[in-house]
């Protein structure tokens, strides 16, 4: 799914909840690919979403709900410090977290909704990596 040039993308916080609640690839596939092209196209770096990655691949293999939790200041301040690009990816993994942490989940249950997350998050960056080699930013 291609956006046109000058559409303007942005983040639906329940879509990103309906995704990591309700297990929905299809929706996952589908908006990873929109909001990680939107990723390159607003400037981010490699380094800063790898950043955020790289701990959440450490959860996959050890899970610490508390640590997951830490990743939300850890976005903000990516957010301001990479700019729109920085505050997208805020804007997309926040609302995954919160979704995670739903009050009637029960731990079996947070770690599901935790590799869904994971899972979405691995295919943004998969699209984001792919913007990346095919032209570079704006293209």
């Amino acid at each position: 799914m291609r956006q046109q040039r000058g559409q303007q993308v942005t983040v639906n916080p329940d879509e990103v909840k309906q995704i990591v609640r309700n297990a929905n690839y299809e929706l996952l596939v589908r908006q990873a690919e929109v909001w990680g092209v939107e990723l390159e196209r607003q400037g981010l770096r490699m380094a800063q979403i790898r950043r955020v990655f790289g701990e959440v691949k450490r959860l996959t293999m050890r899970w610490e709900p508390i640590r997951l939790r830490m990743l939300r200041p850890k976005l903000a301040y990516i957010a301001s410090r990479a700019g729109r690009g920085g505050q997208m990816l805020r804007d997309i993994l926040t609302p995954g977290i919160d979704a995670v942490f739903d009050e009637t989940s029960d731990d079996a249950e947070q770690q599901q909704r935790f590799k869904v997350l994971a899972d979405f998050f691995e295919a943004l960056l998969a699209y984001f990596y792919a913007a990346e080699r095919q032209g570079g930013r704006g293209q």
